[in-house]
């Protein structure tokens, strides 16, 4: 069979092809580090509830949860309507076939979030309903991110997409993939290692060390534990684009290697205890490995799709107006942050 007749005609888009890329690695950066930052304290802060142990750690990272959950909404819109903009004939072909499953991500975002407020409202009160709430927030954030690694899995594997013959019910997922579990873990085992430095840095500002040691301890052993996923996913991956980023395509080797060794530079900033060095080597990490990531999605759709061939209408104006509201937003939001932070003497 012809799996390429299964793929929808592109649309014409209003602007160059390069500028949405650009614009989407740079809105997923932000939105990845939020999501990190999310569901990395989660873990962290029910750890701490459960152990005993660094309470007032586990008190202050829950407090935060429900901002750092609204940002990481609010940051994850424009990444996926850029995908949707540039690979709008992949994604929404996929979320037909998954759609009972990625609807269900609403609900679950909706009862994650309220956890969160029921959690930290009853963290004195309350402990034990706290860790109940806490627990299911956690739990509704991992799935809503399982069902996004399928989504952007599946989107990259139209030889999938005849499953619809079978299953038109929209109860497909892409379980099958052995892309998608390392991906997924990939993403899982990277958000407590990020709170973890969050907490350090935190520690840092309040002069707590015992925070900062606890926190560190947190980044660098999940760091050391992500090389091992990372060569796992390097692995899974379809043996054409797995070849390419070792060494068949200057690109996208350079980009693993240099994330790899801003990782390596992270990891060892952190074992000195650095904290602030740390945290620029694992943003410099985050935004190498997202455009890794995005070369991942080229290279897999390149037999059959290249975003440069999208026919461009030339009408920019759409384009001057969102990267206006963007710049405008962003501007608000360090705004608000900074507001918060010297009115609650917590920042965000």
């Amino acid at each position: 069979m012809d799996f390429a007749r299964l793929i929808p005609a592109a649309e014409a888009i209003p602007s160059p092809w390069g500028w949405f890329e650009a614009l989407l690695l740079l809105t997923f950066v932000l939105h990845v580090v939020f999501m990190n930052l999310t569901v990395g304290s989660a873990v962290i802060a029910l750890a701490g509830r459960f152990t005993g142990r660094h309470k007032d750690l586990a008190r202050e990272l829950g407090h935060r949860l429900p901002t750092t959950l609204a940002l990481q909404i609010n940051l994850g819109v424009a990444p996926l309507l850029f995908v949707q903009v540039l690979y709008g004939q992949f994604l929404y072909t996929s979320s037909v076939l998954m759609a009972g499953w990625w609807l269900s991500a609403i609900a679950a975002v909706i009862v994650g979030y309220y956890c969160l407020y029921i959690s930290d409202a009853k963290a004195e009160s309350a402990p034990g309903a706290s860790r109940l709430a806490l627990g299911l927030s956690l739990l509704m954030l991992l799935y809503t991110g399982f069902l996004l690694s399928n989504n952007m899995t599946l989107m990259l594997r139209p030889a999938a997409w005849g499953a619809y013959v079978h299953n038109p019910y929209g109860s497909f997922l892409n379980v099958a993939d052995p892309t998608l579990w390392a991906r997924y873990s990939h993403m899982v085992l990277a958000a407590p290692a990020v709170a973890g430095l969050y907490a350090a840095l935190i520690g840092a500002k309040k002069r707590r060390l015992d925070w900062v040691e606890h926190g560190l301890k947190w980044f660098t052993r999940l760091t050391m534990a992500q090389f091992l996923v990372g060569a796992w996913l390097l692995l899974s991956l379809p043996r054409p684009v797995m070849l390419a980023f070792m060494g068949r395509d200057q690109l996208a080797t350079g980009l693993l290697a240099a994330g790899t060794l801003a990782g390596l530079a992270a990891l060892l900033a952190g074992l000195r205890k650095q904290v602030g060095a740390t945290v620029w080597l694992t943003l410099l990490t985050v935004t190498l490995m997202a455009a890794t990531r995005a070369q991942v999605r080229s290279l897999t759709l390149a037999p059959h799709f290249s975003p440069a061939s999208l026919p461009v209408t030339g009408d920019n104006t759409p384009f001057a107006v969102f990267a206006a509201a963007l710049v405008f937003g962003l501007s608000a939001i360090i705004y608000m942050l900074k507001v918060n932070a010297k009115t609650s003497g917590r920042g965000a």
